[in-house]
């Protein structure tokens, strides 16, 4: 996986994640990744990268790792909620 901070002409910060072949087979095997922002120089926060055939099944691999927390996943606007 690859890792970097880049500006839009505007200033606005894109933190970029690239990801191989091994990094999306493992995140269908349920092998969330998760990166560091502060490694970009960023505030210290995590981003959890996680893989799944549909919505329903990621909000059970969050539901697993997490608890319940259905309250606080949000889906993109014209996904099934």
């Amino acid at each position: 996986m690859i890792k970097a901070l880049l500006r839009e002409p505007g200033g606005t910060p894109v933190v970029v994640l690239g990801l191989s072949n091994e990094n999306m087979a493992r995140l269908m095997a349920d092998e969330p990744i998760i990166v560091q922002l502060a490694d970009l120089g960023l505030k210290p926060m995590k981003i959890l990268v996680m893989g799944g055939r549909t919505e329903d099944t990621l909000a059970a691999q969050l539901t697993e790792r997490f608890g319940s927390a259905r309250t606080t996943i949000r889906h993109e606007p014209g996904e099934r909620p």
